[in-house]
């Protein structure tokens, strides 16, 4: 009987004891090491088609050593660039503790914006954000976000066009699927009506070939305008090869356009967007409130004139415009 007792005694002793080591053990594992609770973790999301964001990352990261040294983490997420699966992107990267999200274009924004994180969001390159309801015309700033603007007026580029070629007839080619697209067609066609030119807006559903639509054009427009679209790059220098070889300019914010063939361009800088999303990220992650942060406007806007185009399609640039140009591609 003496003995049953002792064997009881030992058991539950040793119950007790793997007990305890089990919540010690649990409680080892959900609390995390003092370097990893020091260490801010910032979720990137970009489209994987835009070569131009992964310029503006290596900017950022160049420049995020400023603020976070080696107490950062950049976990980059480059999704297709489809709403649902930039949502999923920032589902996850809600899911894994990010302290910041930075969301690359309009596209990832907007899924950003619909999931409504609880932690702040900077958005970088993204086409007129007041016009896109991304932020306030009041405030600058969104719920929990802010970022910087990534474009430049269209109707600038609009005006210089109109100076250099007599335009009765302007062909715009633009993606459906495109927020920002869209937005650029609805003022050029405004800016169109007011100096009584005929617009053919002609829409792509399929991103995958451009060309389609645009041979539905009348074939005696005197200009294109291709909207912006993270969906154009792999078609881009076919669409130039169509207009130039039947000798219609083109005109476009796509960056990097002039030098694959487009008439004229007006971009903003990828160096400018990654310095000033490195500061941004630097103060959001110092404990300033995102919602006291105004968004950020280009200041570095280059307009590009290619000149060998123009001369093969028989345009003479005024020297007003000329005088005007960033750069020019002989």
């Amino acid at each position: 009987m003496y003995a049953a007792s002792l064997d009881r005694a030992w058991g539950d002793f040793v119950r007790r004891f793997l007990l305890s080591a089990l919540i010690i053990g649990s409680c080892g594992f959900w609390i995390p090491s003092k370097a990893a609770a020091e260490e801010h973790l910032i979720a990137v999301i970009m489209a994987s088609s835009q070569p131009r964001y992964h310029a503006i990352h290596s900017v950022f990261v160049k420049n995020a050593g400023d603020f976070c040294a080696k107490d950062c983490r950049i976990y980059v997420q480059t999704p297709n660039a489809d709403i649902m699966s930039l949502r999923n992107s920032v589902r996850k990267a809600i899911a894994l503790g990010a302290e910041l999200i930075v969301a690359y274009g309009p596209l990832a924004t907007i899924a950003a914006q619909a999931e409504i994180p609880p932690v702040p969001i900077l958005f970088v390159d993204v086409y007129d954000p007041v016009g896109l309801k991304i932020v306030s015309s009041e405030t600058l700033t969104g719920r929990n976000m802010t970022g910087i603007r990534g474009d430049a007026p269209v109707q600038g580029l609009f005006k210089y066009f109109t100076d250099t070629v007599e335009v009765q007839k302007l062909g715009i080619l633009y993606d459906i699927h495109s927020p920002e697209a869209l937005l650029q067609k609805r003022t050029l066609e405004e800016s169109s009506k007011r100096k009584g030119i005929a617009v053919f807006s002609v829409g792509v559903g399929d991103t995958h070939n451009y060309l389609a639509p645009l041979g539905t054009l009348p074939d005696d427009v005197d200009g294109v305008f291709i909207a912006s679209s993270e969906h154009y790059e792999p078609q881009l220098d076919y669409v130039l090869g169509y207009t130039n070889a039947r000798k219609i300019p083109v005109i476009t914010q796509l960056a990097g356009a002039a030098d694959s063939g487009a008439f004229m361009v007006l971009e903003t800088s990828t160096l400018e967007q990654g310095e000033k999303l490195a500061e941004m990220a630097g103060q959001v992650l110092s404990g300033e409130d995102v919602n006291q942060i105004p968004m950020r406007k280009p200041h570095d806007i280059s307009f590009v004139i290619n000149l060998k185009v123009a001369r093969d399609l028989a345009i003479k640039v005024p020297i007003q415009t000329l005088s005007v140009a960033s750069r020019v591609v002989h």
